[in-house]
């Protein structure tokens, strides 16, 4: 399939996507007493979306976007590979232990080939415990700490 047809299949691809997320953020109240109800950023980032694929279906028809970029190779392949299973470890992880236990261990996985060990160890325990107390207690967001091990 040439360029020029893949980006046209691509955008239309991604508008009914937009559409379909538009029209289900309909379900819920735009605002609240508070602000922002739970439908105004699904609303407005789908609208967004929507705009942005209809421009990029228009430059796909023009052939302005056609690249001759393929899939990535050697050593690009293996980083995305690798932070993909990190992803599939924390979900492991995040269900038997809680996201305390799964967050320490996928911020050391991603470290450890830049830091020293104690830096990593350090770098992870602080950042995934700064994420929890900032959703439970600032943002009064729950976030379980333990799963089936805790």
């Amino acid at each position: 399939m040439s360029n020029y047809r893949s980006g046209i299949t691509a955008g239309i691809v991604i508008l009914l996507l937009a559409l379909f997320l538009f029209v289900m953020s309909f379900q819920y109240s735009y605002s609240s007493v508070l602000g922002p109800g739970p439908g105004f950023f699904p609303r407005w980032l789908s609208g967004i979306l929507i705009i942005l694929s209809i421009l990029y279906i228009f430059e796909s028809a023009k052939g302005k976007n056609s690249s001759s970029e393929s899939w990535p190779t050697g050593g690009s392949l293996k980083r995305i590979l690798f932070i993909i299973m990190s992803l599939f470890i924390f979900l492991i992880f995040f269900i038997l232990g809680g996201f305390l236990l799964a967050g320490v261990i996928f911020m050391s996985i991603l470290f450890y080939k830049e830091y020293r060990w104690y830096t990593t160890l350090s770098m992870s325990v602080g950042i995934t415990l700064f994420i929890y107390l900032m959703f439970n207690t600032v943002l009064k967001v729950y976030i379980p700490s333990g799963g089936i091990l805790f």
